[in-house]
């Protein structure tokens, strides 16, 4: 019996901790009728339907999420026509919900919820050749998290590169009717002997990142305090653990606990979804937004947690002007990335469910991302996407620091100046087209040239600046040379020294402990030191 364990991940560096959790849960011998094969929505579709053939399946099983819900219905069709005597096994998230369709594509059974039982009893089944098997199939009773053994006891080769995922709890207290949390009750946790042992597995291989996949992982507070605690001590220099947590219930014990920790080995996830109180009571998510954004402001303060903040477009009652309001209340704690997310209808969500009493129109297909509401139109939430696509070009990514600093400082909020950047880069049908990175830096001068005419020679500076800590230059765009004299060479092309003016040393001293104000500083680009010296 040859049964492949079908997991297609959204991009390469993502691993499947699905499959090797139903795998490990697997007895010795059953492991031998099972294995796994690991795929990308990027992979054609050709492609893994000529591997998954190759292997000679007497069983399919896919986990379904919804970056590969289509893909797998495809596929799923495929081999229904060309192989009707094969099996599919379906489970996953985009199973266990209105699953009805899935049967009449062709799936043969579907496992709803946890699986590591269910798919346990489906391979049983198989092994012995009977004759069928049911078509839904679920845990009659969660089972003790410390019966699913660790999912990487081989260690970590094939993995390379990738990150790992694991998870110390199943569930979430939390009740958010935009999440399938809404759908399950209770918090289960992982034993911390057993957490132990697992974390030392990760510390002592020196895997790059491991991201922790429970809900709010800061749920139960002495939980994470002791998992916080013993990686603090136990740092091995180079993993970094990543975690969604709620940041509004972090206490002052928790904030000195994380401010000892070494720079890079925490990355947390703090989900503030909207600002909007009625939001938020009517989504049920409980959250002293205040609290929230001032914990921001204190973990900021050490500056050794990278902090990733999120809002949803499309929540009920929050309209394009409600959303300005998050969008500004949350951007002036600056955290290190704001990911501006949309509103996804998830089947078995409470807000799919109650979609039509919000006026909620949803695409089809996944990942039903929400298309207008009763609060916020289509042309309102299509303009946001725009907005979006600035902040994270220019805002999350690395390379314009000081200039866009400069630059949100001469706008009244940062939604204003998002907003105008965006205005600005389809008017030049810069969304029409890809671009390298350096062309970026000419888009910011092109828009500073318009909106910041007085800040002008400034932003040149500081532009230039950016490039030089970020990309190996040694040619600049020939707009840079508007603003220097012939006495104020641009580079020295035998030292690799560039010269600056006072201006942007003078705005950077009060701007940032960086660099101390002084009349000429050079950067010693040969060295690649990105230190500032004195001339």
């Amino acid at each position: 019996m040859n049964i492949l364990l079908v997991a297609i991940n959204a991009k390469y560096i993502h691993s499947s901790l699905a499959a090797y959790s139903l795998y490990g849960y697997l007895s010795k011998e059953e492991k031998q009728h099972v294995q796994i094969k690991e795929f990308t929505v990027n992979q054609s579709e050709e492609l893994i339907t000529s591997e998954l053939l190759r292997a000679k399946p007497d069983v399919l099983a896919f986990s379904c999420y919804i970056w590969n819900i289509d893909l797998v219905i495809s596929l799923m069709e495929t081999f229904k026509k060309t192989m009707p005597h094969v099996p599919i096994i379906l489970g996953g998230p985009e199973a266990s919900y209105e699953y009805e369709s899935l049967l009449a594509a062709g799936a043969d059974s579907i496992v709803r919820g946890e699986g590591e039982e269910p798919f346990k009893q489906l391979v049983q089944s198989f092994i012995k050749g009977e004759a069928s098997v049911p078509q839904i199939i679920e845990p009659t009773c969660p089972i003790p998290l410390e019966d699913i053994p660790f999912a990487y006891p081989h260690g970590f080769a094939g993995l390379q590169n990738r990150i790992i995922y694991y998870e110390t709890s199943r569930g979430c207290v939390n009740n958010c009717g935009y999440c399938l949390s809404s759908a399950t009750k209770g918090v289960r946790f992982l034993p911390w002997e057993r957490v132990k042992s697992d974390l030392n597995q990760f510390i002592e291989a020196k895997v790059p990142q491991v991201k922790f996949i429970d809900r709010t992982f800061n749920s139960n507070k002495n939980h994470a305090m002791i998992i916080w605690q013993y990686l603090i001590a136990n740092d091995n220099g180079i993993t970094n653990f990543h975690f969604e947590i709620a940041g509004d219930t972090l206490d002052a014990d928790a904030l000195a606990l994380l401010a000892t920790a070494r720079k890079g080995l925490f990355q947390f996830e703090i989900g503030v979804q909207s600002t909007n109180a009625k939001t938020l009571e009517c989504i049920r998510r409980k959250t002293d937004t205040g609290k929230l954004l001032a914990n921001v402001v204190e973990l900021k303060k050490p500056g050794n947690i990278h902090l990733h903040l999120d809002l949803i477009v499309g929540l009920p009652f929050e309209n394009y002007d409600s959303f300005k309001q998050s969008f500004n209340r949350v951007f002036a704690v600056r955290p290190h990335k704001l990911q501006v997310g949309f509103l996804k209808l998830l089947r078995g969500s409470m807000l799919r469910e109650n979609a039509a009493k919000f006026g909620i129109e949803y695409k089809k297909n996944a990942p039903y991302g929400v298309l207008q509401t009763n609060d916020i139109s289509f042309d309102e939430v299509n303009h946001i996407k725009k907005i979006e696509h600035m902040v994270e070009t220019f805002y999350g990514a690395s390379g314009f620091e000081s200039s866009i600093r400069l630059m949100l400082e001469q706008f009244q909020t940062p939604f204003e100046f998002f907003d105008k950047l965006a205005i600005h880069w389809e008017s030049k049908e810069n969304h029409l087209v890809s671009h390298k990175k350096m062309a970026m830096y000419s888009f910011l001068h092109d828009f500073a040239a318009v909106y910041l005419p007085g800040e002008l020679r400034l932003v040149c500076e500081l532009l230039k600046y950016d490039m030089l800590l970020q990309e190996n230059v040694r040619t600049f765009p020939t707009w840079i040379n508007d603003y220097y004299t012939p006495d104020n060479r641009l580079i020295d092309r035998t030292s690799g020294v560039h010269t600056f003016e006072y201006n942007i040393f003078k705005w950077m001293n009060n701007t940032t402990p960086l660099i101390k104000q002084h009349s000429q500083v050079k950067f010693d680009y040969a060295a690649k030191t990105q230190n500032l010296v004195q001339s």
